[in-house]
């Protein structure tokens, strides 16, 4: 039987079962650090839906396991199996589980490892954090990850530094930064008579969404969709010279280069009789028609009540996926 090369990807939803056992039986570090054992399903589903567990997978077995904790900012385990793991797993495991850091805003990666992973985490790029290791304790070491952003990352370090936002915001929500849209189409005017833009698959399910719903008696609104990196800092901005303080603005707004906005894949919406952007609107028809087919268009509900990303509930902010 032929070799198959090594793959490197995110776990699955679907692999879950499969990672339960080897990591009962090879990481216990991450059931003892971690919830009850009873609670390892519910941690790893978590890590599973941020993205943030990397497998490495040769010829159908896992050669490497890495693990990514958001609220920590640290790789919290790492499993290598002697019989499928190669010399370019390590590199290729952390190369996957850094980009990933840094899709959250990370700008450095933390690790405790034992004395005989030192080495290949030093050849990995990784320093020790402590001046003196203490003897029988794991090594804390961490790397900077600044070099690795891409320049849209980068703009948004600078913006962070700029406006005071916290570096962990992204990790802290569980929101990951955002793509700027390039290609941009006109879908008219919004309620405010302004011109609004979308990536033009979107556009498509937009209008095709807003005419279903108005053959159902509904009117959904144009509040906003497509808004760029610059004009996102500039509501910032603003907030900030009128001396409300970054927290509180943050509890309203999302930070520049995480709002979902400058993908021209999300919409803010109303429908008459109700202003825009207040959680009324969750008691409207529209909303009940949105929750029961906006999904047939490919849009989803962002942030809905009590979501994972502690983000306050906006029932008027959906968001283009993919058509199901």
């Amino acid at each position: 039987m032929m070799n198959k090369p090594t793959s490197v990807h995110s776990v699955r939803p679907g692999e879950l079962g499969s990672i339960v056992s080897l990591i009962r039986s090879h990481l216990p570090d991450l059931i003892l650090n971690g919830p009850a054992p009873e609670s390892l399903e519910r941690r790893l589903s978590h890590l599973i839906e941020d993205r943030c567990l990397i497998a490495a997978v040769k010829n159908n077995a896992y050669a490497g396991v890495v693990a990514l904790d958001l609220h920590d900012r640290q790789v919290i385990a790492c499993h290598l199996d002697p019989e499928q793991a190669s010399s370019t797993t390590p590199p290729r495991l952390f190369k996957a589980v850094e980009q990933r850091a840094l899709a959250y805003g990370l700008r450095k990666l933390q690790c405790c490892v034992r004395n005989s992973a030192l080495s290949m985490m030093l050849e990995l790029g990784y320093s020790p954090t402590v001046a003196e290791h203490q003897p029988g304790k794991p090594n804390p070491l961490s790397k900077d990850l600044t070099g690795q952003a891409d320049p849209w990352t980068q703009r948004i370090f600078a913006l962070q530094d700029e406006l005071g936002i916290p570096q962990n915001y992204g990790p802290r929500h569980r929101l990951e930064i955002v793509p700027d849209c390039e290609q941009r189409v006109s879908i008219g005017l919004d309620v405010y008579g302004r011109e609004q833009l979308m990536d033009a698959q979107a556009a498509t399910a937009w209008q095709q969404m807003q005419e279903a719903a108005a053959t159902k008696g509904i009117d959904l609104q144009m509040v906003s969709a497509y808004r760029g990196l610059d004009y996102q800092a500039g509501i910032i901005r603003s907030k900030l010279g009128k001396g409300q303080k970054i927290d509180s603005i943050l509890s309203v707004s999302a930070a520049p280069g995480f709002s979902e906005h400058h993908s021209g894949r999300a919409i803010d919406l109303k429908t008459p009789g109700e202003p825009p952007l207040e959680t009324s609107f969750a008691e409207t028809s529209a909303y009940q028609w949105l929750r029961s087919n906006a999904g047939l268009f490919g849009f989803s509900e962002s942030f809905g009540k009590n979501n994972r990303h502690g983000i306050a509930w906006e029932p008027w902010h959906w968001c283009f996926r993919s058509h199901q």
